[in-house]
């Protein structure tokens, strides 16, 4: 009997909200507006708006003041939702597969079940609120899944999920919104849309960004050949030595010294880029001139391997290819890699200088591809600052940012990584695929 239970035990689960993910459209305010008179129902939205209230407590405050037929119901659909065009094709993907996917949402089960149908989508468990409408046009709205210890969401994804544990060995959460908050820090994985991607981000959750079913099954079975590294601040401790170098200029040339936050920020351009824009026009050669100058007598021992880096570069090493596209000139960029001991991991080393311009363009990005020979689809850079993001979003490129001292996880979310970790020893496990290619479930 045990034998035939772990034969018969999916593996993966695919648990997807309803309102704003699986339709592009949030249809429970829209509907509840759409179809009550009475003033008060703002009273009580607001109380949920204030975090006062769950969106229980709403449903059957606002029930009895609501009158919609049948007919009226399925006409708001056809109006308002949106079926995410790319939601069919997913589904086809996962069922191929045989990864199940089932609807877990805080919304009412008539306005899925209706746009469905409409799309000729058939097959799926959906665990909602229900809508019930009577001959006379009254709602009730009954929550079946909620949680009597909470009875704050009408239906509470995290009991959903917390269920399906007993089937399911991997459970991936897609959501956009508030009620799969509490669902998202148990989910092995969330695919993250919209402001739930920041919600992750900001309290540690496993998360991967996506914009849509389109960029889901990529996300999940994308198997990395490349991964480029940004230098200072993500491989390499560099910032005093830089700032330090900085400084002695700025004096040199009678300009106010910066701190070491003012530094990483003001400069992470490279240094051609930044006394184009910072230093007055006849300091320019001289600056340059004076800022190496003394660089060169301090960068190497007043440089170190980050925490975690070289234990990375080494579990990485050989099972991809790796190098370097950093600001930083690639003369220095390569003499540091020979110094901390990392230069033999490198397949290529790109630096400001080398040929190329610096980022946020794409070419050092592009370059780096063309020298592996890898795309855009199958590499991923890992920086540690907005300017990294930019730039390998240029050249079409995904970033996994490391959050650090000097740019938070959250400033790193709101510039739309595709993932951002906490430090750079969590990168290994975040480039194995959450559903290995070539398996069938």
């Amino acid at each position: 009997m045990a034998a035939q239970e772990s034969s018969s035990k999916k593996k993966t689960l695919i648990l997807c909200d309803f309102d704003g993910t699986v339709s592009i459209k949030d249809t429970v305010n829209r509907l509840i507006r759409g179809h009550i008179s009475d003033p008060h129902w703002r009273h009580h939205v607001k109380r949920y708006m204030r975090g006062e209230i769950g969106s229980k407590r709403v449903y059957e405050a606002v029930a009895p003041m609501m009158r919609m037929t049948r007919a009226a119901l399925e006409r708001f659909v056809m109006e308002h939702a949106e079926l995410d065009p790319h939601f069919p094709k997913f589904l086809k993907w996962a069922r191929e597969r045989n990864i199940e996917v089932k609807i877990v949402s805080d919304g009412f089960d008539e306005t899925i079940k209706i746009l469905f149908k409409k799309h000729g989508i058939t097959g799926l468990d959906i665990i909602s609120n229900s809508l019930i409408l009577n001959d006379e046009g009254k709602v009730h709205i009954s929550s079946n899944h909620f949680n009597p210890s909470c009875r704050k969401c009408g239906t509470c994804k995290l009991s959903a999920l917390r269920n399906f544990r007993r089937e399911y060995d991997k459970i991936v959460l897609v959501g956009d919104g508030e009620s799969d908050r509490h669902a998202a820090t148990e989910a092995d994985m969330v695919l993250a849309i919209g402001d739930l991607f920041l919600y992750c981000v900001a309290n540690n959750i496993p998360a991967i960004r996506i914009d849509g079913f389109h960029e889901a099954p990529n996300a999940l079975t994308r198997e990395i050949e490349a991964v480029a590294f940004d230098l200072d601040g993500t491989l390499i401790e560099s910032i005093d030595a830089i700032a330090e170098a900085f400084n002695y200029m700025f004096t040199q040339l009678g300009y106010p010294s910066m701190t070491v936050q003012e530094v990483i920020r003001l400069t992470s351009v490279s240094l051609m880029d930044f006394v184009k824009s910072y230093l007055k026009p006849e300091h320019k050669e001289i600056g340059v001139k004076i800022f190496r100058d003394y660089y060169d007598t301090i960068f190497l021992e007043k440089t170190f391997m980050a925490p975690g880096a070289m234990e990375t570069l080494k579990r990485l090493n050989g099972s991809l290819k790796q190098g370097i596209v950093s600001n930083k000139r690639g003369r220095y960029a390569r003499i540091l890699a020979d110094h901390l001991g990392f230069s033999n991991k490198m397949t290529k080393i790109i630096g400001a200088e080398d040929g190329f311009r610096a980022k946020p363009a794409a070419d050092m990005f592009q370059e780096f591809m063309k020298s592996v020979g890898s795309s855009g689809i199958n590499t991923i850079y890992v920086g540690d600052a907005p300017i990294d993001i930019e730039g390998a979003k240029a050249a079409g490129i995904d970033t996994y940012a490391i959050a650090g001292p000097f740019f938070s996880a959250e400033e790193l979310a709101l510039h739309k990584p595709r993932r951002v970790l906490r430090n750079i020893s969590e990168l290994s496990s975040a480039l194995e695929p959450v559903i290995p290619t070539g398996t069938s479930e």
